[in-house]
């Protein structure tokens, strides 16, 4: 008896037997279903008649606008080779040809095109450099002649003529919409030297071509060029609304057809049914100028078939199921909600860390909901302990990260390569409890010994004494990394084969190294030891890489720093040296021992003992008051680090301060500054006097073609430019003897020489 009053508890009954009744209380779903499956054949009829009269609009419409942008085109492209129009836009765009006269004449011509023929509302004339020559409408001439660079217009004529193509179609939007062909014009030689621009009038062949449908069919059409749509004023909003993101657009400019059922707007929750097809450039055959969309609401197939399947009787009885289904519910949320509710809030309670909310549903019930709530409350056990388990983990690796980081901080900001050693290795032993000692090997140059450079505690310092270094691939831990370049691990030291026990470190019970280095290459190697066995996990393994690849790179950036101080050095040091070395060579050519100048009234202080302290020291050297009430002062004058010469004032005593003796130092080194610009533009001066020397001789010898006039030529100018008296030339026989210098090819007598060069 107690069985039977369970089986017939529904809350004991399988999900599936309550889903089960529960359905078979509402009667009225197969009927539903008829009623479904009905009007999914309906909607098919409908959408399949809506669907052929949006391809016979849409076609319609595509053919007529294609001719229509085919026609403008052909007009435009007929105008330019014209003669009567052709041969005046010839001279206004020859060179100096844009007179009043000329513009008036074109203009004229163009508004007389415009008026026969009702393609375009305006033209205008522009040469290739982007300038608008001339411009009219059918109405009037414009005067606004302004560059055309940068407009769609010109960039477009531009690409066309780089492409090889004489028309172009561009689309554009700056307040109005503008369709504008453009035809390039060709001179006699056929090169391109301006274009005809016709602005097209859309409204008329365009917008009125596109058509808006009525209340049992409201269909509206559109075009667009991606950044432009082009649609009757009752139909602007909703095409906009369809352009905006939209993917049919997108198949059209990707030269495909079709008619689909889709969703318009932001959120794609608007569906329509709609044609598509692309308007060709007739331009530029391949590419597609405009998409044609063509939309009725989905609403409107929803609507025919309403209608087809009776209206408002339909409607009767489709509330009638939906109260049956209702009903349905209502008792399956009944049976089915309050314990999942109560399962859901338990689950909420371990999201905010309580893990101790009773679940109702677990207990008493043995259907599936009982099952699920038994078993989330043996997950929630679990999740416990293991977050417990995590949360120590992670605050073990929070520690870790945090040495590493203050590790890698240090390492980031020292550049003196053994001070960075030595203060990573102790920062490591320091912040890692586990590790006792920690070095650091450097492989040396010859790239045969992995030499310490690195160490702790005592031990540390004897083994730096002595040079401690290992075989790069011998039988020891970091002669295996240093060879292998990956890291080796020795987790008990009594039963590792790699491990070298060292006579310094006997308590070490487990030892780690990691390879340290710069992309490919191997510089050395990090070595950590500790006195528990196993004690390095793969979490720790991962976090001291981590350490050691950033300390790698922190010693190379220590080494090229280092380097490049001393490069700086050098560099330094050869610039003194060349300015030392420069001035003295400028100095023996103007056979001086040494530049001096002075001004003012002279004191009769001898100040060669200061200005020599001033040389000497590179400073600036203040002396004795005199007799006169000034005081002397000697100011060094240094060019790139090397002092060149003094400067010496006499200044009142109550006139000097530091200000005095600060703009002294500024004046001389910018009197440095100034005297090495003047030697430069004097050795500039005599290296083209010399070019210029060299090069008038060799014009006056270009043109002889006989020997002895060349020789006489030469001795002539040679003489001349060196101020010689006295100039010969030699030539040798063949036997090694000089032939005697014959007078036409000596210049100058008793060391004097005559205006022409002859004796």
């Amino acid at each position: 008896m107690k069985s039977l009053v369970k089986s017939l508890n529904i809350l004991n009954w399988p999900l599936w037997l309550k889903l089960s009744a529960g359905m078979a209380f509402g009667v009225a779903v197969p009927i539903l279903l008829v009623a479904i499956i009905g009007q999914s054949s309906v909607r098919a009829t409908s959408l399949n008649t809506v669907k052929q009269r949006l391809d016979d609009i849409g076609r319609q419409q595509q053919q007529v606008i294609s001719d229509e942008l085919s026609r403008a085109s052909i007009t435009l492209n007929v105008l330019v080779t014209r003669p009567g129009i052709l041969e005046p836009l010839q001279q206004l765009l020859a060179p100096g040809g844009t007179d009043f006269r000329r513009i008036q004449q074109v203009s004229l011509t163009l508004q007389r095109e415009l008026t026969g023929y009702s393609n375009f509302r305006s033209m205008r004339v522009m040469n290739t450099d982007g300038n608008i020559l001339a411009q009219t409408s059918a109405t009037s001439i414009l005067t606004n002649r302004d560059s055309a660079v940068g407009t769609p217009a010109f960039t477009a004529a531009t690409s066309a003529t780089l492409s090889g193509r004489d028309s172009a179609l561009v689309v554009s939007s700056s307040g109005l919409v503008a369709v504008e062909f453009i035809q390039a014009i060709h001179d006699i030689d056929d090169n391109t030297v301006g274009y005809l621009v016709g602005v097209l009038d859309h409204d008329n062949l365009l917008t009125n071509r596109l058509q808006r449908g009525d209340e049992n069919f409201p269909t509206y059409s559109y075009l667009t060029s991606g950044q432009v749509v082009i649609a009757p004023s009752n139909a602007i909003a909703d095409s906009r609304l369809s352009a905006q993101n939209s993917q049919v657009v997108q198949q059209a400019f990707n030269l495909q057809s079709a008619i689909e059922e889709y969703g318009i707007g932001a959120q794609q929750t608007r569906r329509v049914v709609g044609y598509f097809a692309p308007i060709l450039n007739p331009t530029e055959s391949s590419q597609a100028i405009f998409a044609l969309v063509t939309e009725v609401p989905a609403e409107a197939v929803a609507a025919q078939s309403f209608r087809f399947l009776g209206g408002a009787g339909l409607f009767v009885s489709l509330v009638g199921l939906v109260l049956a289904v209702v009903l349905v519910v209502l008792l399956l949320n009944q049976l089915i909600t309050p314990p999942l509710t109560g399962l859901r809030e338990a689950m909420q309670g371990v999201l905010r860390g309580e893990y101790d909310l009773p679940v109702p549903s677990a207990i008493g019930r043995t259907d599936e909901i009982g099952s699920l709530s038994a078993a989330f409350v043996d997950m929630r056990t679990y999740v416990h302990n293991l977050l417990d388990d995590l949360e120590a983990r992670v605050a073990a690796r929070a520690r870790d990260i945090s040495a590493t980081q203050e590790v890698s901080r240090f390492a980031a900001t020292q550049r003196n390569l053994q001070t960075l050693m030595d203060q990573v290795v102790e920062l490591i032993t320091e912040k890692f409890t586990d590790i006792y000692h920690a070095q650091i090997f450097l492989i040396d140059s010859e790239r045969a010994y992995a030499v310490l450079n690195a160490s702790t505690g005592e031990a540390g310092k004897q083994l730096l004494a002595r040079g401690h270094r290992l075989n790069i691939g011998s039988q020891s831990v970091i002669g295996q990394v240093t060879a292998q370049a990956h890291i080796i691990v020795a987790r008990d030291t009594d039963d590792s084969t790699v491990h070298k026990r060292n006579e310094l470190l006997p308590e070490t019970r487990a030892e780690l190294a990691i390879p340290l280095r710069i992309g490919d290459t191997i510089i050395g190697a990090l070595d950590v030891q500790s006195r528990i066995r196993n004690a390095f996990s793969e979490d720790e393994i991962l976090i001291l890489q981590t350490m050691a690849d950033q300390v790698a790179v922190a010693i190379e950036n220590a080494r090229l720093y280092q380097e490049s101080v001393r490069r700086l050095e050098e560099i330094e040091r050869s610039n003194r040296q060349a300015t030392v070395k420069t001035w003295q060579e400028y100095l023996y050519a103007q056979r001086l021992r040494q530049l001096s100048s002075e001004a003012g009234v002279s004191t009769g202080v001898d100040n060669s003992d200061l200005r020599q302290r001033a040389v000497t020291s590179g400073k600036i050297v203040v002396g004795e008051h005199t007799g006169n009430q000034t005081v002397p002062i000697a100011v060094p004058i240094q060019l790139r680090g090397q002092t060149l010469g003094a400067v010496e004032w006499e200044i009142p005593e109550s006139d000097l301060s530091d200000n005095k003796l600060q703009l002294a130092q500024e004046l001389a080194n910018r009197l440095a500054v100034s005297l090495d610009n003047a030697r430069l533009f004097q050795e500039s001066q005599r290296a083209a006097e010399r070019e210029r020397i060299v090069n008038a001789i060799s014009a006056k010898l270009t043109p002889q073609t006989e020997i002895s006039d060349i020789l006489q030529t030469a001795v002539r100018e040679v003489g001349q430019a060196l101020r010689s008296p006295q100039v010969s030339i030699r030539l040798h026989r063949a036997n090694g003897q000089d032939k005697q210098p014959d007078p036409a090819i000596t210049n100058g007598a008793n060391g004097h020489l005559n205006g022409n060069g002859t004796h």
